[in-house]
């Protein structure tokens, strides 16, 4: 299952425009240098773009793709080969991760808590020396959020409500490293749907993908992750003795099923609209919430278009 939150609702860290700061030092260098933002991002290597469509093949892992190829509304593409989302890579194998370097990825934005990361830890990251950013927090804070004063269970529609909120810090740091250029990039959480849908969906819409292909993209997860390679083959009984991930995984886990759960309601209605709805009556719009919450102002937003559209 995919789910976290801050540690005791940490603390947002200052909004000291750090994100803005980096965009504006961008676009002053371009114009000094006279060198395109595009430029600043690397070219991939048509040979391995060419090698998938849109799910990268890898014999171990679980939903990593690529967020390039979609149209924006104003007629631009994202650019392939740079910006991916995927689940818990523990489980990559020595030829998935050669087959990864022909990327040149950068940098890895890790939503998971502190417990799911002991208990499944990205060896690709520590071998290949790769900047593995991560917010420390733990799994028992993030299930808090999610259960009534009587211990009920509240849904995934509420959890979705209060994502926006809780991952703040991580979705601050995601965009700072996005708008310095650190590319390609992949943000994952363990299931790479729920924290990574809403990272993703930020992110595109940012780009100016419009609402139903982000929906669509969020979708893609049901049949893209492999539940099995993410469940890897961790002992949980052993774990949960020092491990509250894996005790959660062991009261509320599917005990063996292989597929996972479509992302929405009964009625066919996607979870990830709890979050947008929520950022909309909060804020305004999504663009008011990521500079308000995430410091990524109108500058930014433009940044981003210039370095990652074609």
């Amino acid at each position: 299952m995919d789910r976290d939150s801050l540690k005791g609702r940490q603390a947002k860290p200052e909004r000291s425009h750090v994100v803005r700061l980096v965009a504006f030092t961008i676009a002053l260098a371009c114009a000094h240098t006279g060198v395109s933002a595009d430029l600043l991002v690397p070219s991939q290597d048509e040979t391995v773009l060419q090698s998938y469509a849109r799910l990268v093949p890898l014999v171990g892992g679980s939903n990593f793709r690529d967020m390039g190829g979609y149209a924006t509304k104003s007629g631009k593409t994202v650019r392939r080969g740079l910006l991916f989302r995927s689940g818990v890579m523990t489980g990559l194998t020595d030829e998935d991760k050669h087959y990864l370097d022909q990327f040149g990825f950068s940098a890895i934005v890790d939503l998971r808590s502190s417990d799911e990361i002991d208990l499944y830890p990205n060896h690709w990251a520590d071998q290949r020396k790769m900047a593995h950013h991560a917010v420390d927090y733990t799994m028992e804070s993030l299930i808090e959020t999610m259960m009534g004063q009587d211990g009920e269970f509240l849904g995934m529609e509420a959890f979705y409500r209060e994502m926006p909120e809780m991952l703040t810090s991580q979705l601050t740091v995601y965009f700072q490293q996005i708008l310095e250029g650190r590319a390609p990039i992949v943000v994952n959480c363990s299931a790479g749907q729920d924290r990574t849908g809403l990272a993703a969906a930020l992110l595109l819409t940012a780009l100016g993908v419009s609402r139903d292909v982000i929906l669509q993209d969020y979708l893609q997860s049901t049949a893209f992750r492999r539940v099995l390679v993410e469940r890897g083959s961790v002992d949980l009984e052993a774990a949960a003795e020092h491990n509250w991930f894996a005790r959660m995984m062991l009261a509320y886990g599917d005990h063996g099923g292989a597929r996972a759960e479509p992302l929405m309601t009964p009625e066919g209605r996607p979870f990830l609209k709890y979050a947008l709805e929520y950022i909309e009556n909060a804020y305004g719009s999504v663009d008011a919430y990521l500079e308000a919450q995430l410091g990524v102002d109108g500058a930014a937003r433009r940044q981003l278009k210039s370095m990652y559209l074609e």
